[in-house]
């Protein structure tokens, strides 16, 4: 009898509603993180109820989202991934931005942005931050 070959990978591949979920956190991502960034420098005495919500909720998501940006290997997806989301640069300014930088065309920006969205995607999974069953 042969033996079976069972690959098994390092993160579970991410779906398409985990991607939308990643995106749609991405574009608050700014205000949040401004927001988790003045909560922190307070004192927690004085934050209301809803501030220390806010705090517990959002806190893990900007460290986690801070974390998995330093997870993207390529530079260059780095870069067009963090004037996109972690700036929260408007789509078409980002393209203008990188395809008169280096020529790029509009789809090789889109698969960068891309990685970057698959990269953050699998690291909140598997910090279950989406993709909860």
């Amino acid at each position: 009898m042969g033996l079976a070959v069972v690959q098994m990978e390092i993160f579970e591949r991410v779906t398409k509603v985990e991607r939308v979920q990643v995106k749609k956190l991405l574009m608050g991502y700014p205000k949040m993180a401004l927001q988790v960034k003045d909560l922190r420098r307070r004192d927690p005495a004085t934050l209301t109820p809803n501030q220390l919500n806010k705090l517990r909720e959002d806190g893990p998501k900007v460290d986690e989202i801070n974390v998995a940006v330093g997870l993207i290997i390529d530079e260059d997806v780095k870069r067009i991934f963090e004037h996109r989301y972690i700036k929260g640069v408007k789509y078409a300014s980002t393209l203008d931005a990188f395809w008169k930088e280096n020529g790029r065309s509009e789809k090789t920006i889109d698969r960068r942005i891309g990685v970057g969205v698959d990269t953050i995607a699998e690291h909140l999974k598997l910090c279950g931050i989406i993709g909860k069953k």
